[in-house]
């Protein structure tokens, strides 16, 4: 489309909103941020109206999910693809965290509807991304709205296998940061998805601890392979202008990760691109670049490094899977030395080695996290006997140190067993974390006798400066 930038920045649109019979400014081209949903919920969300946006036709919308509801900054970011790709976005400002999957379902409910009702959409190009929760919520739309052509799922996903319906099927994206284990996760997914023919995708971005959007051009590669497919199945026009941008994006991309000497990665997306490409009437011959970067030493040694990573990454996780299972089983608390040694080891490679190595040793150390939680979650508040509650908790404080949940589920088994002399001891370590929370270490119930008691008092007094029964313990 043809865009009259002098005339457009002045553009803008009145919105009514349903149920609520008002008036919204929405400008061409500019993030409009907390609109008010149309619900009791009394959350808001953001929408972007691409400067060519007009509401004689039916457009293609992205609907966002941010886990911590920021709706303005996840927009920001598809902004760039809104233009080029001619998107509607609009991004939900719920905080995603703060609730189930379930109840978020219900929540985020109105506020599709709402978007839909609001402006004239594509039915035929309803797309749906998320990071984290959000790729959790993403994932799991699709179940409940029948129209979702594509899903991109960034760092988690949730597939119901039994509910897959073959006769509605979209697009599975997946972004995984290649440091973390939700990367393995989401590649069965993929697999799983490939295999039933649904129409998938994979790409990477690398990440620290934290887990946080990709760059804009990671996001774009992905959210083009939405736009390829619509072309492939007729709900867009074929725009070979477009298609040919997008493919030099996704070339210059695969360029930078070669500049970057990321040749494995580099070499991926290279034959990513060609698969992706390969329908349309494009001369897109990619095999000198390919065969360019098969010949460099450095190349072949980071794919025989990446083999044996990812070798050695299976081996490893099959057998924590085996030695915790029998571990739990038989509450042998002997082993906890091996595990708190195997979480040293695994720290230790993951900061004085490099390239695979080291994220691989990354991606088990949220393996052993991940597996840890689930025997925690099973047991915890089952008929399991106390002993057996208690080593489920403190293998939840060896993988996952700050947890306060494992530590005062300790303190409140062993303290109702009498065993006083564990209970102080996590008391500490809980308190070594930085734990400050006091009603919370005196909300615990069955152990009253030790929360009046003189060392469980003394100790709270020692790192936080007071205590409730402080006096009544001298």
């Amino acid at each position: 489309m043809l865009k009259k930038a002098s005339f457009l920045i002045l553009s803008f649109l009145f919105i009514s909103q349903i149920g609520h019979g008002q008036e919204i400014k929405i400008p061409l081209g500019s993030i409009v941020d907390s609109i008010p949903a149309a619900d009791t919920t009394g959350n808001s969300f953001s929408l972007y109206l691409p400067q060519d946006y007009s509401e004689k036709e039916q457009w293609p919308i992205i609907f966002v999910f941010d886990p911590k509801g920021r709706g303005r900054a996840a927009t920001q970011l598809f902004r760039t693809i809104a233009e080029q790709q001619s998107y509607i976005i609009a991004a939900s400002n719920l905080n995603l965290e703060k609730d189930s999957l379930q109840n978020n379902i219900k929540k985020v409910g109105p506020f599709v509807n709402q978007v839909d009702g609001m402006l004239p959409l594509d039915r035929e190009q309803v797309y749906i991304a998320g990071l984290a929760e959000g790729g959790q919520l993403a994932t799991a739309l699709p179940f409940i709205f029948n129209n979702v052509s594509g899903v991109l799922a960034i760092e988690d996903a949730w597939i119901n296998t039994q509910y897959l319906n073959s006769s509605n099927k979209f697009m599975f994206s997946a972004i995984a940061c290649d440091r973390n284990n939700s990367m393995n996760t989401l590649k069965e997914i993929v697999s799983y998805m490939d295999q039933e023919d649904f129409p998938t995708e994979m790409n990477y971005y690398s990440c620290e601890k934290e887990i946080e959007w990709p760059s804009v051009d990671v996001i774009q590669n992905a959210v083009t392979g939405f736009t390829l497919n619509a072309i492939k199945e007729g709900s867009r026009p074929k725009d070979l202008d477009l298609v040919r941008t997008l493919f030099n994006e996704e070339v210059a991309y695969a360029e930078v990760l070669r500049r970057r000497r990321d040749y494995y990665r580099a070499f991926e997306k290279l034959q990513q691109i060609e698969e992706k490409y390969e329908d349309f009437d494009l001369e897109t011959d990619l095999k000198d670049r390919i065969r360019d970067i098969r010949r460099n030493d450095a190349f072949r040694e980071q794919r025989r490094n990446y083999r044996n990573a990812t070798a050695k990454e299976e081996e490893s996780q099959q057998e924590y899977i085996y030695f915790m299972e029998t571990d739990v089983v038989t509450a042998n608390f002997e082993n906890i030395g091996w595990w708190a040694a195997k979480v040293a080891e695994l720290e230790e490679m993951a900061e004085k080695s490099n390239g695979a190595q080291q994220k691989m040793a990354s991606r088990l150390q949220g393996f052993l996290d991940v597996l840890s939680k689930n025997y925690y979650d099973n047991y915890v508040n089952s008929a399991a006997d106390s002993k057996t509650k208690i080593f489920v908790s403190i293998l939840r404080t060896i993988f996952d140190k700050k947890d306060p949940e494992a530590y005062l589920n300790i303190i409140k088994i062993a303290g109702h067993d009498g065993d006083h002399q564990t209970a102080l001891l996590y008391l500490e370590d809980l308190l070594k974390t930085g734990f400050d929370d006091m009603e919370a270490l005196y909300d615990i119930k069955g152990i009253l006798d030790l929360k009046i008691s003189e060392p469980y008092n003394d100790k709270i007094r020692e790192y936080l400066g007071e205590a409730k029964y402080y006096k009544a313990g001298n």
